[in-house]
């Protein structure tokens, strides 16, 4: 560890963690900057959960991952199939997650057409470990990343193999419980040679916890087969190949719905220098989606979306002190859509690139600037500019701070929608602008002692030109660039762990935001954003080794918040708390039993304006590996 220059302990007593209950102070991360980097010397507030903690959460959905992390906002039942919307630091979506940008093995995978992620549709099988990078993150992403990014990183064949000198490892787990759910999920992963591989896959199904109008069950069934293969190519290369495929089918209000989805990526890593961390990275990707609706009323929506993209990433040690990061994505995204209303058959191209300069100035601070190009047709270029800066006072404390500008370019479904839905039209706009943000932040994370963490980030974003629909006189919703806003507050949290077995772990979180201006709709100025809820936090605790058994519970609250910009009465939803328990059984060296229950005490709320969410669920399972 680098000599820090010591400094007083008024600043340390005034902080206050990163709320997972693994210590992160030696954990590495790649999102926040593109190359492995320690948290103590990134300039942004970063979370990290393993893969035992994925384990641990025996969760069906990626979304049930998230209730434990701070700063980030999560609304659903948590269901399969459910509608999720997913927020963080105030940056509401009208519709689900459009606002934060998720990546699976550096692919993106938010959509073509409305750029949401469907996190109730990613299984959370097959995870090596997750990172939550809070703050926009364009200069590196480009559109989209404005509230954060989220990427899942797949397990492979040697990361499930060697512990006990095998060249081969298998895992097979059951749950079923509440409404009918059952889940089935497994894996299986070798080593053979310069090769290695990794298959899982998984079923779903459940009755849902809500009737439709017409009494049927909100059900889904799912399915879903992936994997990987990589091949060392030589000491310090390796060519490695994912695909995959899901299908999923179920019953709501509006219509039955068929989602197929399918992926392949192609990466090449050359680390020529691996003592400077010099790597290059070659990846092609393909996405592709089908979602079939029999709407309830007359009519079938067929809509095909499909993402062709590459990117090239070099980075190299300028001397002793610079490592310079450069990279170049083009995609092609397409629709390909047969409603009710009439055929879209649109596409767009991006074309970005991107430098940034990570600077050691010394042995206490660290500096980091970057900027990236984009250029898409039909709304032309955005420059996305980043700066932050790490100071390390002493060995046991990072302060750092950051700006950033963001962007979120509109979605082929902002600039031509036509749509009847629910006897309104909605109609995009192809002379959209994109969304900006410029966002600031300053925080700290100090390290008492080996078995404490404290941290807390300070905020503020300020967006322009949001888009959203609003009624014109002919009773027609249309897309414009309407909407200015300001969201500020504080995320803090600690871990703690209290003895070998056991660690207490917390955070809370506390977001203004507010309308400032709306061409569309005056009244919403100086109004709660929609959707926002100003108070979050979460307390646990996790123990391993309970004789044979580990455990998991966690309480959770979150404030009030509105379901429409006017913060009427009647789309108000209160505030709730509720307490979660993971609890794993280890029958035999190789089998566990588990038991999950979300909402222990049956706690009545709502997370959608009239839409109680599901009281007590319990899921019981049995797991072996082999």
């Amino acid at each position: 560890m680098r000599k820090r220059v010591a400094v007083g302990m008024v600043v340390a007593l005034a902080m206050v963690t990163v709320g997972l209950a693994e210590s992160n102070s030696n954990v590495v991360v790649v999102t926040a900057t593109r190359t492995a980097k320690g948290v103590e010397d990134i300039a942004a507030s970063v979370d990290v959960m393993s893969r035992e903690q994925v384990e641990q959460e025996a969760a069906v959905n990626v979304d049930e991952l998230f209730r434990r992390v701070g700063g980030v906002d999560l609304q659903g039942s948590g269901m399969p199939g459910a509608a999720i919307k997913l927020n963080m630091r105030g940056l509401t979506p009208g519709f689900q997650s459009k606002r934060v940008l998720v990546l699976m093995d550096g692919r993106r995978i938010n959509e073509q057409y409305q750029g949401n992620a469907e996190f109730a549709l990613l299984p959370a099988d097959g995870l090596e470990r997750v990172e939550v990078l809070r703050g926009p993150a364009s200069a590196l992403y480009g559109s989209g990343a404005m509230g954060g990014v989220i990427q899942l990183f797949s397990l492979r064949g040697r990361d499930v193999v060697g512990e006990d000198g095998g060249d081969h490892a298998a895992m097979v787990r059951q749950a079923s419980g509440t409404h009918d759910t059952h889940h089935l999920q497994f894996w299986q992963g070798g080593v053979m040679g310069a090769t290695d591989y990794f298959v899982n896959g998984s079923f779903v199904e459940t009755d849902g916890y809500l009737q439709n109008s017409d009494g049927s069950d909100r059900d889904w069934q799912a399915w879903r087969l992936g994997g990987n293969m990589g091949w060392a190519t030589g000491e310090e290369s390796e060519l490695r190949a994912f695909a995959g495929i899901y299908h999923g089918r179920g019953l709501d209000n509006n219509s039955l719905r068929t989602a197929e989805k399918d992926y392949e990526q192609l990466d090449w890593m050359w680390n020529w220098d691996s003592n400077r961390d010099a790597q290059l990275v070659l990846r092609a990707w393909r996405n592709a989606d089908e979602d079939t609706y029999e709407w309830v009323y007359p009519g079938t929506g067929v809509y095909d979306q499909e993402t062709l993209g590459a990117e090239a990433q070099q980075s190299l040690w300028l001397g002793d002190r610079n490592l310079l990061t450069a990279g170049l994505e083009v995609r092609e995204e397409s629709v390909d859509i047969d409603e009710v209303t009439g055929p879209i058959n649109e596409s767009t191209s991006v074309v970005g690139a991107y430098l940034q300069d990570e600077i050691i100035v010394n042995e206490a601070l660290d500096l980091s600037v970057g900027v990236r190009y984009d250029n898409t047709g039909g709304y032309g270029e955005e420059w996305s500019p980043r700066a932050g800066a790490v100071l390390h006072p002493c060995e046991k404390m990072d302060i750092y701070g950051s700006i950033n500008i963001a962007h979120r370019a509109p979605g082929l479904s902002d600039r031509f929608v036509m749509q009847q839905f629910n006897d309104m039209l909605f109609v995009g706009n192809p002379d959209l602008a994109p969304e900006t943000l410029t966002a600031y932040e300053v925080g700290a994370r100090v390290r008492p002692g080996d078995r404490v963490q404290l941290s807390l980030a300070l905020f503020r974003n300020d967006m322009d030109d949001s888009f959203d629909f609003t009624l014109d006189p002919d009773g027609v919703f249309r897309v414009r660039n309407v909407t200015e806003s300001r969201t500020q507050g504080a995320e803090a949290s600690f871990s703690v762990r209290l003895c070998k077995r056991a660690t207490l772990f917390g955070n809370w979180s506390y977001t203004e935001g507010v309308y400032e201006e709306s061409a569309g709709d005056p009244r919403i100025e100086d109004h709660q954003l929609a959707y926002l809820a100003p108070n979050k936090g979460a307390l646990g605790l996790d123990i391993e080794g309970l004789g044979r058994t580990s455990h998991s519970l966690i309480c959770r609250y979150v404030g009030r918040r509105y379901g429409d910009a006017t913060n009427t009465e009647a789309n108000r939803m209160d505030d709730y708390a509720v307490a979660d328990w993971r609890g794993r059984y280890h029958a035999t060296e190789n089998l566990d039993l588990t038991l999950n229950v979300n909402n222990i005490f049956d706690t009545t709320y709502e997370e959608f304006p009239g839409v109680e969410q599901p009281g007590t669920v319990v899921m019981a399972g049995v797991e072996g590996r082999f």
